[in-house]
């Protein structure tokens, strides 16, 4: 005989005009892709297959038997696009999401046994178990990582996890009892993981698509590109340190770009019904240019969009995006990963006209012309920021420079500053960062090469840092600042320093 039917999850749609969640218009989707088991009454499973797009399983089993069906929230294939996410509890053990259905006994003709995982809302608040929120996150994942696989049949995803409680909650702290602070991407234990909130009348994303995507955009630099961002909190108002403002730009375009809108909406507050929205298409910023999370996503979304705007004449697809952000020269390559050293490599692209790139960054007030901004000459209300990497001698020769925290700390514009080093020779190299200024620094810096790290000055010794690195031949970056205006509840101020590089 044959059990078979269709396996659903209620899908909550945001308000257009609140942002918020509409639950009087939640519909039913098909739980695709998902691992479905027919397990006996001891639990035990006797049959496994996997749904189709529309959510259809089916199992030839004899009559008589006491079965269940269980689907679960994982997606699991092999080659020729290796996938391997789950969604799962983290505040119980990392439990994977599943729902089943009752035990009763196979009849002696065809059987029907339909599954849906329910939002659990019951007219004014959660009133059941909130099944939907796995498979919520696990299709909105996987929507995306068809579109990235359209454009590249060999694709290969690392394995990562997807972790949602409705414990899930906006403190800072233990992430097994749901203090995740936000929603977030982050490595665990070696595992990339996406931390998404569902801290009901308070935040949840497990139906805010474009949050999702957002983190999976995370997630992708990381696993397949390379990311440099320091991380931290930023806000589109916000003047940033260039590698965040690209990477948060990068996922907010991301999100417009595989759902087909452009504006990004995140709900909250009581019943989930507030929220605000960006539109990822958007031109114009209180803060514009490399600093700016906002210059970004414009950039990254006209780029990708057919609709032509303003100084916007590119239209080309997801495609070139992603060969640009897979390309080893971006992923392996000397400069920290900001806008600059995207546009740079993604003109050597083939079928990229130049000039459109040239316009949309002219747009935004980015004139820098390499991976390393070269002639840039917008510097965001610093004037001592300019040249966006200050080229730093290996003769001893001193550069002065200064941590600000004019726009705020941890990750904001001029916190820290960046160098290029071009090492002659591989060899021994003496790095000292002294103060020259009155009271407290404590000077650190980072050394990277092709996107490692070659050494850090951290000594926590005050107004002087001194390291000696063993460096190879070839161009190396490092970025220096006082570490009173990135560490958390410091009192931040501005300090500046003297650097020396030489050989020895």
């Amino acid at each position: 005989m044959t059990l078979s039917g269709q396996l659903t999850y209620d899908r909550v749609p945001l308000n257009v005009r609140t942002s918020g969640l509409d639950h009087d218009r939640t519909t039913q989707l098909p739980i695709r892709q998902a691992p479905v088991e027919l397990l006996n009454s001891a639990g035990a499973v006797l049959m496994s297959t996997v749904s189709d797009d529309n959510g259809d399983y089916s199992f030839t089993v004899a009559s008589g038997q006491t079965l269940r069906v269980r689907v679960r929230a994982e997606v699991q294939k092999g080659a020729p696009n290796e996938i391997d996410f789950k969604v799962v509890d983290n505040t119980s053990s990392d439990a994977l999401y599943a729902i089943q259905g009752t035990l009763s006994e196979v009849s002696r003709v065809n059987q029907t046994r339909d599954l849906n995982a329910a939002s659990g809302w019951g007219g004014t608040s959660y009133t059941s178990t909130r099944a939907a929120a796995p498979f919520a996150l696990l299709d909105t994942i996987y929507g995306a990582l068809e579109d990235f696989i359209a454009v590249d049949a060999d694709i290969d995803f690392p394995t990562f996890n997807v972790l949602w409680s409705p414990r899930n909650r906006s403190e800072n702290g233990n992430p097994a009892v749901g203090e995740i602070g936000t929603s977030s991407f982050t490595v665990a234990n070696g595992v990339p993981v996406i931390r998404i909130l569902g801290d009901a009348d308070n935040d949840t994303d497990e139906f805010d698509s474009h949050v999702v995507v957002h983190e999976f955009g995370h997630y992708f630099e990381n696993s397949l590109s390379r990311s440099d961002s320091p991380g931290g909190g930023h806000s589109i108002a916000d003047r940033l340190d260039a590698r965040i403002a690209f990477g948060e730009g990068w996922g907010n375009a991301l999100s417009g770009m595989i759902l087909e809108d452009p504006i990004y909406r995140d709900s909250f507050g009581a019943r989930q019904s507030q929220g605000f929205e960006i539109d990822v298409e958007n031109n114009v910023y209180a803060s514009t240019g490399w600093f700016s999370e906002g210059s970004s996503q414009s950039i990254l979304y006209d780029l990708f969009d057919a609709a032509n705007d303003g100084a916007d004449q590119a239209t080309f697809g997801l495609g070139p995006i992603y060969r640009t952000f897979t390309d080893p020269e971006y992923r392996s390559g000397p400069a920290f990963t900001s806008i600059f050293a995207f546009l740079d490599a993604l003109g050597n692209q083939t079928g990229i006209v130049e000039s459109e790139i040239e316009a949309l960054a002219a747009a935004q007030l980015i004139s820098g012309t390499d991976k390393f901004g070269l002639g840039e000459n917008n510097n965001g209300g610093l004037p001592d920021i300019l040249p966006v990497y200050e080229v730093l001698p290996t003769n001893g020769a001193a550069v002065a420079f200064c941590s600000v925290d004019n726009f705020g700390d941890f990750n904001k514009h001029g916190n820290r500053r960046f160098f290029r080093i071009e090492v002659p020779a591989a060899g021994v190299y003496r790095f000292t960062m002294t103060q020259t200024t009155a009271g407290a620094g404590d000077p650190e810096f980072i050394v990277y090469k092709d996107g490692m790290e070659a050494g850090f000055g951290g000594s926590r010794t005050n107004r002087v840092e001194q390291q000696t690195f063993t460096l190879t031949a070839g161009t190396h970056v490092m970025e220096a600042y006082a570490s009173r205006n990135v560490e958390d509840g410091a009192t931040t101020g501005d300090v500046c320093y003297d650097f020396t590089v030489e050989a020895r």
